[in-house]
This record gives structure tokens, C-alpha cells and sequence, in this order.
């Protein structure tokens, strides 16, 4: 059972905890992640269906004509995704705050609770997502810097009911004294997502490539490229159901870890304040 810290860890502490958190609440976990993995992989597979080969026989501007037509086609679907992907996201951070504290959260209460504050997480990603571009835009250093600061606005959001920008500023000062631990330990995250989706996207093409020599597919190769993207949207699809509360898990041990922080700096600052003797 997973014991939520009482003291600030380090960082192979906030890493460790984020493993534990991962495994104690993947059972309630597992469900949300299935249907985003669903909802995502049957958008990208019903897009990739409809996208042209590209072969020799196709002009440039055909190509790129066809491709604009696509957008076009399947933006509200986009939208559509993005919205459920959303919901299920909150319940995956509800679930994961729930085990943290030791309690048990049911699919339909997480799912009641997280399609409430649907509307505020989108307000608070659209907010963050412009804010990320703009530090993009101006230069790499400041997009990084933001996207650092902000990353962690579900967490207050979703579980603890706060409005959007109020989320995006208990992020803000959450991280603020702490932006290169948050860094590191996200960083570190994300590598073992990537190495994982690479090695499985490799595992996924080798397949693909021997069942298309078998498939007598091999001499033709847009189609030997078509059914290799075919089966990594696949692998990818089953690749999420286990690393998106991985993701949400690391989120909310290095939140709470960054609140013990600076509860104990503040308390600090306290004692410090007070009379001498």
C-alpha cells in the first residue's frame, strides 16, 4: 500500500515514490486509460486511413491538396477528442490523488467529478497551452521556462477544485525555488516514456516488415511503409493504457512533495520571525 510522505524527498525519493504511487493506483487507473487510448487510436487510424499513398504517381500539390481536405474533414472529430480526452485525464488524476491519500475512488464518482471540471481544465489548457507557444515563439528558453512553472496546474485543478488561472498560479508557485529539481525529475519521466515508445515502435516495424514479406507487400513500398505506420498507432494505442497514469502519478507525488517543501519553508520563515530568547 502506498504511504504518502510526510518530509520533502529527494529526488530519487520524488522517483520512487512516483513508481509506487504508479503501481498502487494502475488497478483504478487502468480503465480511463483504455478508453483515451481507444478514443486517440481510433481518430489516428480512421485519419490514417483516409490519407493518400504516397507514390510516385501522385503530383506534390495533389498530395498537399488531399492532406487539406483531411483537416478539414475530421477538426470537429479533433475537438471531440480532445474534450473526452480531457475528462478521462481528470479522472486519472482523481484516481491517482485518491490512492495517495489511502482512499478509493469509484469510475462513476471520478467520472462525475472529473466532467465537472471539464470546462475549468479546458479554459486552464487552452490558457496554457498559448502561454507555451508565445514562450516558443519569442525564444526556446522561455517556452521551456513557462511550460516548467505551469506544468502542474491539473493536479490543483482537478483535485483540489481550484478555478483555472488560480490552478496556472498554484503551479506557478509551486515550482518557483524548485524549477530545476521539477525539471529533473519530469525530465527523467520522460525518458523512460521514449525509450519505451521507441523500443516498442521498433519491435511494432520489425513485424510489420516481416508480415509484409509474407504478405508479399515487400516489393511495393508504400505499402510496406503504410502498414508499418498502421501497426505503430496500434502499439502506441496499448502503450498508453499503461504509461498515461505513469504521467499523472509523477505529476502528483512531485506536487505534493513541492506543497511539503514549501510548507516547510514557510514554517520556517516563521520560526524565523519570532523573538529571539
Amino acid at each position: 500500500m502506498y504511504q504518502k510522505p510526510s518530509m520533502p524527498r529527494s529526488i530519487g525519493g520524488v522517483l520512487d515514490d512516483s513508481l509506487q504511487l504508479y503501481k498502487a493506483s494502475l488497478p483504478s487507473c487502468w480503465l480511463p486509460s483504455l478508453l483515451v487510448s481507444l478514443i486517440g487510436g481510433g481518430l489516428s487510424y480512421f485519419i490514417f486511413t483516409s490519407m493518400p499513398q504516397v507514390t510516385t504517381q501522385i503530383a506534390p500539390t495533389e498530395l498537399m491538396s488531399r492532406y487539406r481536405a483531411l483537416i478539414g474533414e475530421f477538426g470537429i472529430w479533433y475537438v471531440v477528442v480532445i474534450v473526452l480526452s480531457l475528462v478521462l485525464y481528470g479522472m486519472l488524476i482523481i484516481n491517482v490523488a485518491a490512492v495517495s491519500r489511502g482512499e478509493s475512488s469509484a469510475f462513476g464518482a471520478s467520472l462525475a467529478k472529473a466532467t465537472r471540471r471539464a470546462p475549468a481544465l479546458l479554459v486552464a489548457s487552452i490558457v496554457f497551452a498559448i502561454s507555451i507557444a508565445i514562450g516558443f515563439i519569442l525564444l526556446l528558453i522561455p517556452g521551456f521556462y513557462l511550460w516548467n512553472r505551469l506544468q502542474l496546474y491539473m493536479v490543483p485543478l482537478v483535485d483540489e477544485g481550484q478555478g483555472p488561472f488560480t490552478s496556472l498560479g498554484a503551479s506557478w508557485r509551486a515550482v518557483g525555488g524548485n524549477w530545476w529539481r521539477t525539471a529533473i525529475v519530469v525530465f527523467v519521466m520522460f525518458v523512460i516514456l521514449i525509450v519505451l515508445e521507441i523500443v516498442l515502435a521498433a519491435l511494432a516495424g520489425f513485424f510489420a516488415a516481416f508480415a509484409g514479406a509474407g504478405a508479399g507487400v515487400s516489393a511495393n513500398p508504400a505499402a510496406l511503409v503504410g502498414r508499418v505506420q498502421l501497426i505503430t498507432v496500434f502499439v502506441g494505442a496499448i502503450v498508453r493504457i499503461f504509461t498515461m497514469p505513469l504521467v499523472f502519478a509523477v505529476f502528483v507525488a512531485l506536487y505534493q512533495d513541492l506543497l511539503l517543501r514549501k510548507g516547510g519553508a514557510d514554517l520556517e520563515a516563521r520560526l524565523g520571525a519570532l523573538p529571539k530568547g
